[in-house]
């Protein structure tokens, strides 16, 4: 036999525990539908990275610093996102909020990196139309990781 005490910690255990449960399996089948997307979209903006980098190889000097910086900011951003985005899907009910204060945070450097990029994009403008291509080009994919168009990106920084 079971005690009325026991019985009652059983019966609050549960009933704090249930929540929990609810919670990580409502979370779990929101994770696939949100995060595979995201996830392959930071692999465009990778591959958007590298083709940058080589292409402002051609750049003189001087404008070749502003732009491997924002080329850096747009990186560091990118491995912040892909690292908050492992920590969601790998996240149970009690690692949820550290995992959505990464994201929080990741959202903050790309919206750094983007401002960066921006500036940086219209300084090269005239410069080398290459350079001026593959930056847009990852300043658009960037704009789809932050979950903003380019066309609003701009609207807003004005």
């Amino acid at each position: 036999m079971t005690s009325k005490t026991t019985r009652i910690a059983a019966a609050s255990l549960l009933a704090l525990t249930l929540p929990l449960v609810q919670g990580t399996a409502a979370h779990a089948e929101v994770r696939p539908a949100t995060i595979v997307p995201v996830r392959s979209q930071t692999e465009v903006v990778t591959r958007d990275i590298t083709l940058a980098a080589v292409v402002s190889l051609s750049l003189p000097a001087t404008v070749r610093v502003q732009v491997d910086s924002a080329i850096m900011s747009a990186q560091a951003a990118t491995s912040a996102a892909q690292s908050a985005i492992t920590a969601v899907d790998t996240a149970d009910a009690f690692s949820l909020w550290t995992a959505q204060a990464s994201l929080q945070d990741a959202r903050t450097a790309l919206d750094a990196a983007s401002a960066e990029l921006r500036h940086v994009t219209s300084t090269v403008a005239g410069v080398d139309p290459d350079v001026s291509a593959a930056l847009g080009a990852l300043q658009t994919d960037i704009d789809v990781l932050r979950g903003v168009r380019s066309g609003d990106a701009v609207a807003s920084a004005v």
